[in-house]
């Protein structure tokens, strides 16, 4: 292998690659990056963990092609660090990788080729969705998902697909985010068995693959999507992701989600925010956020007799009763932050049931259920 590259490119191209590199490698050559320069002049990078793979593909000028092996993080870490505005030639000298950059020549010891496992192949398309699109409804929806292993489903961010729209949705049990894009589907999708692309139904995804994919997408004004019944991908110009996918489905949020509503409130996305940010300071952990919903404010309030109080108000119109509900500031938090727009409409059905959150005219964009904690009772 020989090639000469620009190193911004290289160094790019290495983090991202550097995603599915395992931190503790089960064996020493899982913390392997996989480099491949083509006869195309064509730079390939690639790590792999076993559940989820990521590539990267940059331009070059390649005098000998070759595939070849070196350690993952100490690469990037190297071109990461080399001068900008300069290229950086790579070259296979004995077992060794030579990087040259300016001033800078290092000997990178290489990693056998052959224990490295075979990198998962990509079927055809599903269908091509609009990257940013994608980016933030994944982001928006993933918040939702929980980090307990134990509760393997509720680690992932669900897919389900339709002839015109994907659904993501995720859920810790105590919020629920959904959120609807368009998509268009791939005509005549080839494959057979496990690796036929899917175009309809459910597939449950791991959040962090969802996440890791989202810093790909932004930029990209389309990705194809491809989900099978083994593997969930996403593939731009020069960059792709895999990952295997979770056993099980999420509820039913068509059946969770109320559609009647006692009480309808809009107020300020930010400034309820910042309401909340102002009161939670006083706050333990378990302790609850109160909301006194009425016409013309929301008060946001904390306090017990034993413990700090504080309160924070914060415009407000309602439609229907006024109501007093508690949340764990948190969640809700967390639900508000995914707001796509200035006012957030809540919808109460009651203060001891879920409230519905989304902006208003936005709740295909996203959409939070979040379930409110029950009080025996509430100070003054």
């Amino acid at each position: 292998m020989k090639l000469t590259i620009d190193t911004d490119k290289l160094a790019d191209a290495a983090q991202w690659a550097l995603r599915a590199v395992p931190g503790n490698p089960p064996t020493p050559v899982m913390a392997g990056m996989r480099l491949e320069a083509s006869d195309d002049n064509t730079l390939t990078l690639a790590g792999y963990d076993y559940y989820r793979s990521a590539r990267a593909a940059e331009d070059c000028e390649v005098s000998e092609p070759g595939t070849l092996l070196v350690p993952g993080r100490v690469f990037t870490d190297i071109v990461k660090a080399f001068p900008k505005g300069k290229p950086t030639t790579l070259a296979l000298d004995g077992t060794d990788l030579a990087l040259s950059c300016g001033s800078a020549h290092i000997l990178l010891p290489t990693l056998p080729l052959n224990d490295y496992p075979t990198l998962p192949t990509i079927s055809a398309a599903s269908g091509t969705v609009d990257g940013p699109a994608l980016a933030a409804a994944g982001a928006r929806v993933a918040a939702a998902a929980t980090t307990d292993e134990t509760l393997a489903a509720l680690t992932g961010v669900q897919f389900g697909l339709s002839d015109t729209t994907i659904t993501l949705s995720a859920t810790d049990r105590y919020t629920f985010h959904v959120a609807d894009l368009p998509w268009t589907l791939n005509p005549g999708p080839k494959g057979k068995g496990k690796n036929k692309p899917r175009i309809k139904g459910n597939t449950l995804v791991p959040a962090d693959a969802v996440r890791d994919a989202a810093r790909i997408l932004a930029d990209a004004d389309t990705a194809e999507l491809t989900i099978t019944d083994s593997q969930f991908a996403i593939s731009v110009p020069g960059r792709w992701a895999t990952s295997s996918l979770i056993e099980g489905a999420l509820p039913d949020y068509a059946a969770l989600f109320p559609t009647e509503f006692e009480s309808v409130a809009t107020t300020g996305t930010e400034a309820l925010i910042d309401a909340i940010k102002h009161i939670q300071p006083l706050l333990d952990k378990a302790d609850p956020m109160l909301l006194e919903v009425t016409d013309g404010q929301i008060t946001v309030r904390a306090g017990t007799d034993d413990k700090a109080r504080g309160r924070d108000q914060v415009h407000a119109d309602l439609e229907g009763e006024p109501l007093t509900i508690a949340f764990n500031p948190g969640l809700l938090l967390k639900a508000l932050q995914q707001v796509d727009g200035p006012v957030t409409q809540f919808n109460f059905t009651a203060a001891t049931k879920p409230a519905l959150i989304h902006g208003v005219d936005q709740a295909d964009v996203f959409r939070g259920l979040v379930m409110p904690i029950r009080l025996t009772s509430i100070s003054g």
